[in-house]
C-alpha cells in the first residue's frame, strides 16, 4: 500500500505518483501520451465544472454535492497527470511553483 502523509510536501506527492505508476506499470507511458491523457482528463474536468455550475447538464440535474464530488475527482485526475509529467521530465514541481510565482508577483497584467 502506497501512503502519502498528511501535510506532505510536493516532493512527496511526486514520489507517491511515481510509486503508483510503478505499481500499475504506467511508467512505460511516454511523455507525449501522458500529455494526451491529461488533455482528456481536462475535458472531463471542464464537463464537471459545467455540471457544477448547472450549465447544460444533459437533463440530469446533478445535485450540487454530487457535482462537487465529481469535480474534485476530475481535479485529482488532472493533478496526477501533472505530477506524472513533471516526473517524466525531472521537474521539481514545488521549486518550479515557487520560482514562477515569485516572478508572477513582480508582473503586471492589463
Amino acid at each position: 500500500m502506497i501512503t502519502l502523509p498528511e501535510g506532505a510536501a510536493m516532493k512527496e506527492y511526486q514520489r507517491y505518483i511515481h510509486e503508483l505508476e510503478t505499481m500499475h506499470g504506467w511508467l512505460k507511458v511516454d511523455l507525449v501520451h501522458n500529455c494526451f491523457l491529461m488533455g482528456e482528463e481536462m475535458g472531463e474536468l471542464f464537463k464537471a465544472v459545467r455540471r457544477y455550475n448547472k450549465l447544460f447538464d444533459e437533463g440530469q440535474g446533478t445535485p450540487t454535492e454530487q457535482a462537487r464530488a465529481n469535480l474534485a475527482e476530475e481535479l485529482v485526475d488532472v493533478f496526477n497527470y501533472l505530477l506524472a509529467i513533471s516526473n517524466r521530465v525531472g521537474v521539481d514541481l514545488e521549486q518550479a511553483f515557487r520560482e514562477k510565482n515569485a516572478k508572477n508577483q513582480q508582473r503586471t497584467w492589463s
